[in-house]
């Protein structure tokens, strides 16, 4: 791997890492969040689940043994399981209920399914077994007391007709057997006691037999308003009988159909208990991965910060060495570093490598400055000397000739003012090496005073 060697790559990296795990940690927070409450929310369908199918079979009895029609309570229930269930197995995405993620749950939910299906079909049965026997029930009051009705009045015949009394003894018993009929036939469609319906079908065969009888009679045949009656309520009887067979089948089917509710409904809630278990662990299995990669991502993050330390004291540690050499060049003759550089260690920044490059190519640059503003005013110097000279030579070699006066005015105007030209010159020269002179002041001045600004900071 490359080490970066300037400041700017190695706080880009230490900072583009960290950064990279706190918008990773933040970003799994918020998923986690997000798939807690959709875990949640899907586990809490899941629980319901199991009180719907309760609420079902709680209801399918209460109507069967509340004799009443009101299926409201159980259409809901029943349509909600069925929703949610297929909510589950398949997914949901306006909802927020995502398919199942693993193989359990899908095989379990569709365990449920396959209980689901049949246990539906019988409740939908026991329903409209309710809806055809409840109109034969509401009837079969009016129908037994009208089968009681008959019976005393064939034993009043019987007693007016001075019947013998073995027949009016026979003919009470039916009148005793049809009160009796009624009341097991009500008992049983109240409970499904099976011992009820025995002993209806033991009265039924009774009062059936005996009511036969009187029809072959010779005493009741010879007794025609005896006769009447008996043929009246015989009449009556083979309806009142195919009514009740009818009603008791109908009643045996529902019982059917709810024994198969009260069986299945506890295989149908066990099945659901364990699917909403199975979504439990698959959702604690997921915030341990989650939580995993959460600490996996903090101790990244911790190196990464240790990394940036280590970085950061190697960082301070050559700009310490960079001001060092700053204060070596402050405290010394700004001319004895004209041959040499201001040099740092090879495992430096490129931007410390690069400002001392820097300052020792301008300390350099006004070092030359300097000597050739020096060489330039040695030379000035002497030409004006050398001028000097000269002019006084020639200021003898006129005196000596005798040229005119005003010649000669002419001459010393012409040589004042080229003096007057190398002096400036001179002084021009003398004016640079001054303002070098000073920059080089300033120039250490500026590294003095950062100098005493560290050492009050250290103080």
């Amino acid at each position: 791997m490359i080490k970066p060697t300037t400041i700017s790559t190695k706080m880009k990296l230490a900072g583009g890492l960290l950064s990279f795990v706190i918008i990773f940690i933040i970003s799994l927070t918020v998923m986690m969040n997000q798939m807690s409450k959709k875990d949640s929310y899907i586990i809490n369908i899941a629980g319901k689940q199991r009180m719907l199918s309760q609420k079902i079979s709680k209801e399918t009895f209460f109507i069967v043994h509340r004799h009443t029609n009101d299926f409201r309570e159980l259409n809901t229930a029943v349509g909600l399981f069925e929703s949610s269930l297929k909510d589950l197995l398949y997914g949901n995405d306006a909802k927020g209920i995502y398919a199942p993620q693993n193989d359990r749950i899908q095989t379990k939910l569709e365990e449920v399914m396959a209980l689901w299906l049949p246990f539906r079909v019988e409740v939908e049965a026991l329903k409209s077994g309710i809806e055809e026997v409840r109109p034969d029930m509401e009837v079969l009051t009016p129908r037994i007391e009208k089968l009681l009705v008959l019976s005393d009045t064939v034993v009043q015949r019987m007693v007016g007709a001075n019947l013998s009394n073995i027949h009016i003894d026979l003919s009470g018993r039916q009148r005793m057997l049809s009160q009796r009929m009624g009341l097991y036939v009500n008992r049983y469609l109240r409970s499904a006691n099976a011992q009820d319906l025995l002993v209806y079908a033991d009265a039924k065969a009774l009062y059936n037999k005996t009511i036969k009888s009187f029809l072959d009679d010779a005493a009741v045949k010879n007794a025609p308003e005896v006769y009447a009656i008996v043929k009246e309520n015989n009449a009556y009887w083979e309806e009142y009988m195919l009514y009740l067979d009818h009603v008791i089948a109908l009643e045996s089917e529902i019982n059917k159909h709810l024994a198969f509710v009260y069986e299945k409904n506890v295989q149908l809630l066990n099945a659901m208990d364990e699917a909403v278990w199975l979504y439990t662990d698959h959702s604690e299995a997921k915030n341990d991965m989650f939580l995993k990669f959460q600490y996996i991502a903090l101790l990244i993050g911790l190196i990464i910060i240790v990394y940036a330390f280590v970085m950061t004291k190697e960082i301070t540690e050559h700009l310490e060495g960079f001001v060092q050499k700053a204060k070596e060049l402050a405290h010394g003759d700004i001319s004895s570093f004209s041959g040499q550089n201001v040099t740092l260690s090879s495992h430096s920044e490129d931007e410390l490598k690069e400002a001392s490059t820097h300052i020792s190519l301008f300390v350099q640059k006004v070092n030359l400055a300097m000597k050739d503003s020096e060489d330039a005013l040695k030379k000035a110097e002497n030409a004006v000397s050398q001028l000097q000279q000269l002019a006084e030579e020639v200021e003898d070699v006129i005196e000596d000739m005798g040229i005119d006066e005003n010649a000669k005015k002419t001459f010393d105007k012409n040589v004042n003012a080229t003096e007057d030209i190398a002096i400036q010159s001179a002084e021009n020269l003398i004016h640079v090496n001054r303002m070098l002179q000073k920059l080089k002041k300033s120039l250490n001045a500026m590294v003095e005073s950062s100098n005493q600004t560290d050492e009050k900071k250290e103080v």
